[in-house]
């Protein structure tokens, strides 16, 4: 079955100068999306996978386009209950959502926010142990899209989650019954169904890998219409 059609209207999420009550609402929808519909299930089963492999302690892993903060905070909360020390930055290049964030993140210490772009990241070479980014490459063009992951390749040591939804008519159907039937926001209502058109489909998510050079990633799909690139640390013989 062919793709609905790419969209380049820009999301309201990506738009500045929304009300602040209404971008809270927006915010709440992203994270009802990832704790309904297993981003923090994705997530805390790649940490599982990598840190064993990973000698450094704390673990130092880098959120991109962290929106609210809620994946930080419940990588934390879930570090914290299997006594692994983690260091965590949450990035984002709004500074009105970084500010929801902030509020998400007050019980959250282990989490430091900072403002940059995806695109040219404030980190040395290879000095991240895990970067995961969930749900945002579809805010980017495709050009863009390529250099936000060639800078998480840059800046880790190798792990690496990269995860979003894949545009296909069920993803759309399924954004839309969501934001209209269970959410109330207006800006998620239309950034919901947006998000899937603005999204890749499988053999894009391909391109993108190739375009990037990530040599050795692996494109992982999953309920739900998700698509994961999952690159693993690499380990001394």
């Amino acid at each position: 079955m062919r793709a609905p059609p790419y969209r380049t209207t820009q999301e309201f999420l990506d738009t500045p100068g929304q009300d602040p009550r209404e971008l809270a609402g927006l915010l709440a929808a992203v994270r009802r999306t990832n704790r309904w519909y297993g981003g923090y299930r994705l997530v805390l089963g790649f940490l599982r996978e990598v840190l064993p492999v990973l000698p450094r302690r704390p673990v130092r892993i880098l959120d991109v386009a962290t929106a609210s903060g809620d994946v930080p905070r419940a990588i934390a909360l879930w570090a914290r209950r299997q006594r692994v020390a983690v260091s965590i930055a949450a990035l984002d290049a709004s500074a009105a959502i970084l500010d929801h964030a902030r509020r998400i993140l007050r019980d959250a210490p282990e989490v430091v926010v900072i403002q940059a772009d995806a695109r040219a990241m404030p980190f040395a070479d290879r000095s991240v142990d895990v970067v995961l980014c969930g749900l945002a490459l579809h805010h980017f063009s495709f050009d863009d899209a390529v250099a936000v992951l060639r800078d998480i390749r840059r800046v880790t040591a190798g792990a690496y989650l990269v995860h979003d939804v894949l545009r296909c008519w069920g993803a759309y159907a399924g954004a839309w019954l969501d934001t209209h039937l269970v959410g109330r926001n207006r800006l998620a209502r239309h950034d919901g169904p947006l998000s899937v058109l603005r999204s890749f489909t499988l053999d894009e998510f391909h391109q993108l890998a190739r375009a990037a050079g990530l040599d050795g990633v692996q494109l992982r799909t999953s309920p739900l219409f998700r698509v994961a690139l999952v690159g693993r640390p690499e380990v001394a013989p």
